[in-house]
C-alpha cells in the first residue's frame, strides 16, 4: 500500500462531466488525479444532443469548433402524423448566441474530444482504477483505491468529486438517498439509417404521432444517420423491431438498416438532496437523473462541472474561503430540480398521448397543439428552454447589485448618480446570476465582434461604463475602480472600459488596461448602460454583481463578502 502527499481534487469518472471539470481544473491550474474504472471510452453513442448554452461553455474551453465539425445540427423540431402531416414545428435557435441550434453527436465522440483536449493541456486519465471507499477528516477526505493486479492505495484530497453516473459509489459512501421515482416505460433505441419514403431537411428532428405511440428521429453525423426512439414499446431492441415500430408508428415505405447501437431501458426521475457533503460533492447523473425528453441530461451534467470548476480554482489560490463551494449547491440544485419537473410533466404527457387510440380523440390533439404551438410566445418559451440559455442564478448568495436612488446629480464623491429613466433603462439590463448574452457589436470598424469571447479566459471580468454622456471625470472613476482590483487579484479580474464612440478618449490615452469601443451603442444598450454602472462577470459567463453609478468601494465591499 502506498500513500501520497494531500491532493488538492480528485475526481471520479471520467465521462464527459468528470472530463469537463478536469478541463477546467487545468485551466485554473488546480492539480488533481481523475480516476476512471472503465479501461476505454464508452463505445455506445449514449445522449447525444449538445444545447446552445453547453456549446457557449465548450467555446470557452477552445473545444466547440472541433465539436461543431464533428456533429449534425438540428435547427427545427416537428411532431408529424404518420402521412407526414405537420401538427407542430419549433424553430430551435435563438439571436443571442452563436449556436443557435441543438447539436447532435454521440457521447462516445464528445469524450474523445474531451480527452484529447485533456491530454493536451497535461491532463491524465487513470484507468481501471475503482473507489472502494473513503472516509472524511476535518480537512481532507482519505480515499481508498484498487487498481489492476489487486493493488490498493490511499489517496488523501482536500475535496473528492464523484462525477460517477447513476450508480455513484460517491453518492452511495455518502448515504444520500436517490430520492424520486421510476417510471412504468420503457425508451428503446438505436442509431441507424433511415431511407425516407420523401425527401427530408438533414438539419430538423421529427416526432411521429401515432395510435401506436411516439416515434421519433434526431439526425445524426454521417449520411442518412438517425438516433431513432420509441417510446413504450414492448419489442426486444432488434433491427426486425425497429422496422416493424417504423412501419406501425411511421410513415409508409421508410427503411431502417445499419444499426451501430441498439438498447431499451427504463427512465427514471430522481435527485439528491444536498449536492455537497462535508468535502465531497457531486456533479452529473450523480446527483439527478430524469426521463431524456428535451436531451437535457448530459447539458446539465456539463454545467454542473462548469460551475464547480472555477469555485475550486478560487478556493485552491487563496481568494475563497471553503464556504464559497456551498454556492455550488444552491446553484445548481435548483437548476435540476426545474428540469426534473420540466421532463417528468412531458414524459407523462407522452404517456397520455400513448391512450388516445381513436381517431377523434388524435383529431382534438392535434388541433389543440398546433394552436398552442402557433403562438409566438410559446414557440420562443420552448426555443429558450431547450437552448438552457435561460438558465439563471438569480436566488444565488454569490450574486448581487446596489443601484443609487433615480435623481440626476454628481454627488461630491465623483459618482453620477443617474436620472429616473437611467434608473429603470439599467433595470432592464443582465439581472444578477442571469446569463450575459452575446451582443453582436461594431468595433474598430470591425462589424460583427461578439462579447462573449471577450469574457473568456477563466477570469473574473469587470465591464465599466460611463455611459452616453461619458465625461473624464467619469473616466478617471473608472480608471480607478480597475486599479483598486490589480493589487488584491492581480491578472484574475480583467477589467474593460466600454466607449460609446469609435476613439479613445483624451482621458483614457493613459489608460494600458482593455478599451472596447462600441461607437454603436449595442453593448450599452444591451447592459442598460445610459449612465455609469459597471458589470462584474463570472468565469461560467453569468453576472456577479452591478452597480450604477458603478463604485468602487462597493464592487470592493461585495468581493470581500462572497469570498471572506
Amino acid at each position: 500500500m502506498s500513500t501520497e502527499p494531500l491532493l488538492p481534487v480528485l475526481i471520479v469518472g471520467a465521462g464527459p462531466v468528470g472530463l469537463t471539470l478536469a478541463c477546467e481544473l487545468s485551466r485554473h491550474k488546480v492539480p488533481f488525479r481523475l480516476i476512471e474504472q472503465a479501461d476505454a471510452p464508452t463505445l455506445y453513442s449514449k445522449a447525444q444532443i449538445l444545447h446552445s448554452r453547453t456549446l457557449e461553455l465548450f467555446e470557452d474551453l477552445g473545444l466547440a469548433t472541433r465539436i461543431c465539425e464533428q456533429a449534425r445540427p438540428a435547427r427545427a423540431l416537428n411532431l408529424c402524423t404518420r402521412d407526414w402531416q405537420r401538427i407542430v414545428h419549433v424553430a430551435v435557435g435563438e439571436h443571442d448566441t452563436a449556436y443557435p441550434y441543438m447539436l447532435n453527436l454521440s457521447q462516445r465522440d464528445l469524450e474523445l474530444l474531451l480527452a484529447e483536449h485533456l491530454a493536451s493541456v497535461g491532463g491524465v486519465i487513470e484507468r481501471r482504477v475503482h473507489l472502494n471507499s473513503f472516509e472524511q477528516k476535518d480537512d481532507h477526505v482519505v480515499c481508498s483505491l484498487s487498481h489492476e493486479g489487486d493493488r490498493t492505495e490511499t489517496v488523501m484530497a482536500r475535496y473528492l468529486i464523484g462525477c460517477d453516473g447513476a450508480h455513484s459509489t460517491v453518492r452511495k459512501g455518502l448515504g444520500l438517498p436517490f430520492i424520486g421515482d421510476t417510471y412504468e416505460w420503457r425508451l428503446t433505441q438505436a442509431d441507424v439509417r433511415i431511407d425516407w419514403s420523401i425527401a427530408q431537411p438533414t438539419d430538423e428532428a421529427v416526432v411521429f404521432l401515432s395510435a401506436q405511440g411516439p416515434l421519433a428521429a434526431f439526425p445524426l453525423p454521417g449520411e442518412r444517420r438517425y438516433r431513432l426512439i420509441a417510446f413504450d414499446a414492448p419489442e426486444e431492441p432488434t433491427l426486425a423491431n425497429f422496422q416493424k415500430l417504423m412501419d406501425e408508428r411511421g410513415p409508409t415505405g421508410c427503411r431502417v438498416s445499419d444499426p451501430h447501437w441498439m438498447v431499451q431501458f427504463t427512465i427514471h426521475c430522481r435527485q439528491v438532496e444536498r449536492y455537497r457533503s462535508g468535502r465531497a460533492l457531486l456533479c452529473g447523473d450523480a446527483a439527478h437523473i430524469h426521463s431524456p425528453v428535451g436531451g437535457q441530461g448530459l447539458n446539465t451534467g456539463v454545467q454542473d462541472a462548469y460551475n464547480l470548476g472555477w469555485k475550486l480554482g478560487l478556493v485552491h489560490h487563496g481568494i475563497a474561503k471553503d464556504a464559497f463551494l456551498d454556492s455550488y449547491h444552491e446553484e445548481r440544485h435548483p437548476v435540476a430540480a426545474t428540469v426534473l419537473r420540466s421532463t417528468d410533466s412531458a414524459t407523462k404527457g407522452l404517456g397520455v398521448l400513448l391512450k388516445l387510440s381513436s381517431d377523434w380523440a388524435q383529431h382534438l390533439r392535434n388541433g389543440a397543439m398546433r394552436f398552442v404551438s402557433s403562438l409566438s410566445m410559446v414557440q420562443r418559451a420552448a426555443s429558450r428552454s431547450l437552448s438552457e440559455l435561460d438558465v439563471a442564478y438569480h436566488k444565488s448568495p454569490i450574486v448581487g447589485q446596489v443601484q443609487s436612488t433615480p435623481w440626476n446629480r454628481s454627488g461630491d464623491d465623483g459618482h453620477e448618480s443617474p436620472g429616473l429613466r437611467d434608473y429603470f433603462v439599467f433595470g432592464d439590463g443582465p439581472a444578477p446570476g442571469a446569463r450575459v448574452p452575446d451582443v453582436h457589436f461594431v468595433s474598430e470598424r470591425v462589424d460583427d465582434r461578439r462579447l462573449l469571447p471577450l469574457l473568456h479566459g477563466g477570469q473574473h471580468h469587470v465591464l465599466l461604463f460611463d455611459g452616453a454622456a461619458a465625461t473624464p471625470e467619469g473616466y478617471r472613476n473608472l480608471t480607478r475602480i480597475a486599479d483598486s482590483l490589480s493589487p488584491l487579484y492581480g491578472d484574475r479580474f480583467v477589467c474593460h472600459i466600454i466607449v460609446p464612440s469609435l476613439e479613445r478618449p483624451e482621458a483614457l490615452m493613459d489608460w494600458n488596461g482593455s478599451l472596447v469601443l462600441d461607437p454603436r451603442g449595442e453593448l450599452h444598450r444591451a447592459f442598460g448602460a445610459r449612465s455609469e454602472c459597471l458589470y462584474l462577470i463570472r468565469p461560467d459567463g453569468y453576472v456577479a454583481f452591478r452597480s450604477q453609478p458603478a463604485s468602487g468601494e462597493t464592487l470592493l465591499d461585495f468581493l470581500g463578502q462572497i469570498f471572506g
